[in-house]
């Protein structure tokens, strides 16, 4: 796009384009900034750029113009060349004319509307104008009114043109449509701004923007800016975090920040204060075993919360699986609401940030060896990566995916890889039944149930099956039953 800008206005013909995209996408700032890196270009040629913002008539328009008239780019001042200069003088002769920011003028006394007009319409030849903001103009100017002042000013007094508009939010969009192939030599669409993007974000951090722009498919410009602003904040405020907790809440502030200022990209029905307290630690167990806890029931219905937290689910888990507002998350979401900080609780996960780095990078190596596997695209010694991964992940996933692991080492004929990480892990089972003073149950390792072929499922019924604890006390005992007293079980 900025290619095709610098090719129309490096010429001296004149023309009209309309810059289109949706709400938010980056139109402005992608002109403004063309216009900043090619002052050269922009050197010697009369140019104005006009908001439409509120404005109600043509007639204001067409004041607007006149008196935003600039010669040059290095001075965004509005009147500073002699024209516009003569006109106020004017103005202010007639009868103590009063010229807004906006660009609306009163007047003391009444001067015709055909004098203003031509005078106007005498000095803009030869000028390149930026109107923006169509959708946010007065209804009383009708868009009929704003393409024919286009075609006039292109045509009759050899101007060139950008209209900026985000189309499908505007009221006249029909009208446009039908008429923007007469209007128009040109229709540039920006559908991407991820570029844009990477101007404004932090450049360290860029891949966790990338992917959420991908996956998610957000693309408001604002949106970003919100959410980097946030990030500086807490990256100024706590600079000794390590650069995989920076990245961990950077995801963090795009999901709940999505969740605050765009809640309808999760769903129309979505309100930040469902997500906040579904997404909870103390709640979100509940709504993901839903399924599991009422399948023996006979439900016609699914309740309205569970079809909402489902729906919100589905759009994060892409970018964030099995997303839960704990630490970092709940400390974000105090300071979105409440625009303040818990000291003490960030003081105590500053600390627990030495002890979860190796946590996060075990984590972060794991996504990444498992996108090697479904893509297809496997990179030297993966199986004994995955060995490594899989035996640092014991105790901290489901035995259905530890089980998964085993079963990719088989298939990769790695048969003694598979059987040492399968003895690891039944050690881990026997492990955590023996440090129980009480019976385990089956659920606390298969929380989500059983996945197909799961070769740890039998073993794990046995052995807890076959334990039996011994040279247990009377003292154990006794606060064993003083702790299921005390919480009423």
């Amino acid at each position: 796009l900025e290619k095709r800008f610098l090719e129309l206005v490096d010429t001296k013909k004149p023309w009209a384009i309309a810059l289109t995209g949706e709400w938010g996408v980056g139109k402005t700032h992608l002109w403004k900034n063309f216009r900043d890196k090619k002052r050269e270009v922009f050197s010697g040629k009369k140019y104005a750029y006009i908001s439409l913002f509120g404005l109600d008539s043509l007639e204001s328009l067409k004041l607007a113009i006149a008196t935003e008239i600039q010669t040059g780019a290095s001075d965004d001042s509005p009147l500073n060349i002699d024209v516009s200069k003569h006109f106020k003088k004017l103005l202010g002769f007639a009868g103590g004319g009063n010229i807004s920011a906006s660009g609306d003028m009163r007047f003391g006394i009444n001067i015709s509307n055909k004098l203003i007009t031509n005078i106007i319409m005498s000095h803009l030849k030869d000028t390149l104008i930026c109107l923006d903001d169509i959708e946010r103009k007065s209804n009383s100017l009708p868009m009929s009114e704003i393409m024919g002042l286009v075609n006039y000013l292109r045509n009759e007094r050899k101007c060139q043109v950008v209209m900026v508009l985000h189309n499908e939010q505007s009221e006249d969009k029909d009208y446009f449509d039908r008429h923007k192939e007469k209007v128009f030599d040109e229709l540039l669409v920006l559908d991407d701004s991820l570029s844009i993007i990477k101007n404004i974000v932090d450049n360290r951090l860029f891949k966790i923007y990338e992917q959420f722009y991908k996956i998610i498919g957000i693309k408001n410009l604002r949106f970003y800016q919100r959410v980097n602003k946030s990030f500086k904040l807490f990256d100024e405020a706590y600079p000794s975090l390590s650069q995989l907790s920076k990245e961990q809440i950077l995801r963090f502030i795009l999901i709940i920040r999505m969740a605050y200022d765009m809640p309808s990209a999760l769903g129309s029905d979505i309100d930040f204060k469902f997500f906040a307290d579904s997404f909870t630690s103390k709640n979100i167990s509940d709504f993901r075993g839903y399924n599991k806890q009422n399948a023996y029931k006979e439900q016609n219905e699914i309740p309205d919360d569970i079809v909402k937290f489902s729906k919100i689910n589905d759009v994060i888990h892409r970018f964030y699986n099995y997303f839960e507002i704990s630490d970092w998350g709940e400390l974000i979401v105090s300071w979105i609401t409440e625009l303040d900080f818990d000291q003490e609780a960030t003081k105590n996960l500053i600390e627990k940030d030495k002890l979860t780095e190796e946590t996060l990078v075990i984590d972060r190596l794991n996504s990444e060896i498992l996108s090697e596997f479904h893509s297809l695209q496997i990179k030297p010694n993966f199986s004994e990566r995955l060995y490594y991964i899989a035996c640092a992940k014991i105790g901290r996933v489901q035995l259905n995916n530890l089980s998964f692991y085993c079963d990719i080492l088989e298939a990769c004929n790695r048969k003694d890889l598979a059987s040492q990480l399968e003895t690891h892990i039944k050690r881990h089972i026997e492990n955590s039944i023996n440090y129980h003073q009480t019976r385990i149950s089956i659920d606390d390792f298969y929380s989500f149930g059983r996945k197909e072929n799961d070769r740890f499922y039998d073993f794990t019924v046995d052995t807890v099956k076959n334990y039996k604890a011994t040279n247990i006390s009377s003292d154990t005992i006794s606060s064993i039953f003083l702790d299921f007293h005390k919480h009423n079980r």
